[in-house]
């Protein structure tokens, strides 16, 4: 997967594939929230949702490479997880128990997608 991206120009990943990812993530959470039977979000509470999960976990990450010596399991999952999760409970108004079963049915449909991708990619690289 990394020879398909690697090939490409930063500047065509950005305007392109970084916008249909956050579409595709907005489409995925109304999904898994109508899997874990939580009253699905207009799209655009879906968009901003995600937009907003992404931001956090950003900064998240760059606060922990900044500030944290030696981080641990904890550190680099469980609270990316839990920030993950909170936000998912505020902005679709539900309880942390669904917001767990939607962020996991979410992880799950990326992780289909991801693989699918590579199997393709890899597929295409053996053909030609």
């Amino acid at each position: 997967m990394t020879q398909f991206f690697s090939g490409l120009d930063p500047t065509l990943v950005l305007c392109l594939f970084v916008p249909a990812a956050l579409i595709f993530a907005a489409w995925t959470l109304q999904i898994a929230c109508a899997f874990a039977a939580v009253e699905t979000p207009n799209f655009w509470q879906c968009l901003l949702c995600t937009l907003l999960v992404v931001v956090a976990n950003i900064l998240l990450r760059f606060w922990v490479n900044t500030s944290v010596v030696d981080p641990g399991l904890g550190t680099n999952l469980l609270a990316p997880v839990a920030l993950t999760i909170s936000i998912v409970a505020v902005m679709v108004r539900t309880s942390p128990l669904s917001a767990l079963v939607i962020t996991t049915c979410q992880g799950l449909v990326f992780t289909g997608l991801y693989m699918g991708l590579s199997m393709l990619n890899s597929t295409l690289s053996n053909v030609i």
